[in-house]
This record gives C-alpha cells, structure tokens and sequence, in this order.
C-alpha cells in the first residue's frame, strides 16, 4: 500500500464564482467530467486527473481530464491529480478511486464527523491505495475504462432508438 500524496500531485479547485466574465464559459462543469468519465477510454494518459466530490449524495469519483477540457478552471467541488505514470496508471487510479471497497471505507472514515461532505487535498494524499506491478495495473485500467466506454455506447444507441420510437408515435398522434 502506498499513500496517494506520494504518487500524485494533489491540488482543489477554487472559487470560480470570482472568475471574470470573460472566463465564465470556460468553467469545467459537471456535463464536461460526465462526458470525460465515459470517454475515459480514449483521454490521453498524460492528462491530470479530476476528482470530482458531489456534496449532495456524498457521491465522488474519478476520470482522466479530456484534450478539450484540460485547460478549463476548475470548481471547488473537484480536486486535480497530477499523477507519476511511472508508479501509477491513470486509469488503475480511477478505477480504484471509483470502485474499490478499500479506499471507499477510507473515504467514509475520513468524513466521519464533517459538516462538509467534501475531502480536502491534504485527506486526500492520505488516501492509502494497492500498488501492483504496472503491467497489471494497465490491463486493469484497460479492463476498466473499456466496460466504462461501452456502456456509454450502449445507453447513447438505446436513448437515441428511444428518441426514434418517440418521435414515429408523436407523428402518429397528429395523423
């Protein structure tokens, strides 16, 4: 096991509120980690990391920030990760912040008693994870962000025949 600060660069994001008008489209908001999480499969693997932290549903997960969205400023319910590939894959990192009961129970722990539903970079850094060789950690990661991809495939073709259907019974409806 190693401490998530000793294989990553972790930094919250900020007030984008007080952000000019000039920049506030340039927010990164929750449609864009949506799509980059789904399309993980195809981020490139030096991207940073965003961690996103749902104050609502004590809901947080992780994806490699996309080409398209690498440069825009981040809001306080996301930390970036600034990860060394040459320890860690990318993607066996989101895969473990996303699904492993290990670092789900440190989460809980580490929001015990808190107002704020939310872990600072310092908790995060203390974040204990499971280091296996980096050829393992790739063809999980892969394994991972391929079944992740698919499903977006899958429930794009499915809205979209849904979308067809609806739209023949509103034509016949006005027939």
């Amino acid at each position: 096991m190693v401490r998530l600060g000793e294989v990553a660069e972790i930094v919250s994001g900020y007030n984008v509120a007080r952000l000019p008008a000039t920049d506030q489209d340039k927010k990164y908001t929750n449609a864009d980690f949506e799509h980059d999480f789904y399309q993980m499969k195809l981020a490139t693997l030096t991207n940073d990391i965003i961690y996103r932290q749902s104050l609502s549903d004590r809901n947080m997960s992780a994806t490699i920030i996309s080409d398209e969205n690498k440069d825009k400023f981040i809001s306080q319910v996301f930390s970036i990760m600034k990860v060394d590939t040459a320890k860690v894959n990318l993607r066996y990192l989101c895969f473990l912040l996303n699904e492993s009961d290990i670092v789900n129970r440190q989460c809980s722990i580490l929001l015990q008693g808190s107002v704020i539903t939310r872990l600072s970079a310092h908790q995060l850094k203390k974040i204990e994870i499971p280091l296996i060789p980096l050829s393992e950690q790739k063809k999980l990661g892969r394994l991972y962000v391929t079944a992740l991809y698919h499903y977006y495939l899958e429930v794009t073709v499915a809205k979209m025949k849904l979308q067809g259907i609806r739209s023949i019974l509103h034509d016949q409806e006005h027939h």
